[in-house]
């Protein structure tokens, strides 16, 4: 399978087949050792047929021992071949060592001086394989248990004899044979090497191409998201731009209409009736209504392109602003049956921000609430706390999940509860939280279905960044 980049063909080396979820070490100890094994089971098989024979003939124990460790480690090594898994692998091998350490003495002890340097060789094999096949700690370990072992050969055939025994016709095949196997044996060790070198070597040239093809595609993806945050930022400066221009062209009109309603209603272009007077106090009640909603556009606009300046002042009294905000909120609520209590803390100190901002604020979280509210409580606490002043207002309503909490705070979208209820384009309240913010100040709430909600506001009492705006 193929993946094409820029009209290249590049091979798709991601699809790895079971062996090479193997580690790449592991795999080529597997390998090596099988191969091994495999080369043990013929020539242990045909030692232990040849030693068998001075052992039955000539009623020889030491051949009879030579005889029975080939056909353990034989036996073992076939076995091995058989049942041997990945997860055991390790164990297998250690116990192979074991076994081959044993076979190795009982070939240079129990048999003449001839066969010492073949012992020897024989030693060497299974040092060489402990080397590959174990890890660096227990390695050390195989060669010292091989070369005690050795030492210990020389060392017992110098205190204790051995009877001799004799191969008859089989004297030189067991003398050539033997050394011509171990040789053998590493020369499977070089080719099993060779083979696994070519093949890391084809995989490294397999990751390296992986790795370009996935470094261009990330410079293709780079460059197309790069593209398109500046298509996006465009964008957004485009529409940010054009609802601010929008807005500030549609208020205009929008309030000459208001006032020259007004001007109709009050009488000064002659007198109207009753029921003309309630048509152009739902005129006026709809301008209003739809001049908030243009004002909610212009702001966002604003804090999206960074441009909301605020008129700081370093006197504002919280405790008028609650006052007046709750004498709006019970204005609000004069149709329902619903009390609106406030708890404002006395002597909170002056706070240095934009008065008309935080009523703005303040009046957001106050309609919410009367309008969600429609029978219980409204409560409004005001409180000094370290450097901060809290206002909370609670309210009986509906509540809002807490999958929804998030949403309350994000531009144009409303919770299930607010489409039902309540209308509106859904700024409000990212407005209040990004004017909150931007006094260097915070807010959340608090709610659960059923149980109302609960809106802070914490503001600083004097932020450093608004104190330097102060006029």
């Amino acid at each position: 399978m193929e993946q094409t980049l820029s009209g290249q063909s590049v091979p798709n080396f991601v699809n790895l087949d079971a062996d090479s979820i193997m580690p790449e070490r592991q795999q080529y100890q597997y390998e090596m050792f099988r191969a091994v094994l495999i080369w043990v089971v013929v020539v242990c098989g045909a030692l232990f047929g040849a030693y068998l024979v001075p052992a039955s003939q000539q009623q020889s124990w030491p051949a009879l021992v030579v005889s029975i460790s080939f056909l353990t480690i034989g036996s073992y090594s076939a076995v091995t071949l058989y049942r041997m898994q990945d997860h055991h692998f390790m164990n297998w091998v250690r116990g192979w060592l074991v076994i081959a350490n044993i076979v190795v003495f009982n070939f240079g002890f129990f048999q003449s001086h001839d066969f010492l340097a073949i012992a020897a060789m024989g030693g060497i094999i299974v040092m060489t394989l402990a080397i590959f096949l174990e890890t660096t700690g227990n390695t050390y370990r195989w060669v010292v248990i091989s070369l005690i072992s050795y030492i210990l050969v020389l060392v017992l055939r110098a205190f204790i004899h051995i009877p001799d025994f004799h191969f008859g016709d089989l004297e030189s095949l067991v003398q050539i044979g033997t050394p011509f196997a171990i040789i053998i044996i590493m020369a499977l060790l070089g080719v099993v090497t060779t083979q696994h070198f070519k093949h890391s070597l084809f995989q490294s040239e397999s990751r390296r191409k992986q790795l370009e093809l996935q470094e261009k595609q990330l410079i293709v993806a780079k460059n197309e998201a790069e593209e398109a945050r500046v298509k996006a930022e465009r964008s957004d400066q485009v529409k940010s731009a054009f609802l601010a221009s929008m807005s500030h062209e549609l208020r205009t009109p929008l309030n000459a209409v208001i006032n020259f309603t007004r001007f109709v209603i009050d009488g000064d272009t002659g007198p109207i009736n009753q029921e003309q007077d309630e048509l152009l106090t739902e005129v006026v009640g709809s301008a209003k209504h739809l001049l908030n909603l243009i004002n909610d556009v212009l702001d966002m606009s604003k804090i999206e392109a960074d441009s909301l300046n605020l008129f700081i002042e370093d006197d504002i009294n919280i405790n008028s602003i609650v006052t007046s905000v709750v004498t709006t909120g019970r204005s609000l609520l004069m149709d329902k049956p619903t009390r609106l209590d406030s708890d404002v803390q006395e002597n909170i100190p002056l706070i240095v921000a934009d008065r008309q901002r935080i009523v703005q604020i303040l009046l957001n979280i106050m309609s919410n609430a009367c309008k969600f509210t429609e029978d219980g409580v409204i409560s409004v606490k005001a409180r000094h706390q370290n450097d901060e002043v809290i206002i909370s207002v609670k309210d009986t309503g509906p509540g809002i999940a807490a999958e929804d909490q998030a949403l309350v705070f994000e531009a144009f979208k409303q919770t299930k509860t607010g489409l039902r209820q309540g209308g509106g384009t859904g700024l409000g309240m990212p407005i209040a939280k990004s004017l909150a913010e931007a006094h260097g100040g915070r807010l959340w709430l608090e709610s659960e279905p059923g149980k109302g909600a609960t809106f802070h506001l914490a503001l600083p009492i004097k932020s450093a960044a608004l104190a330097q705006m102060a006029i």
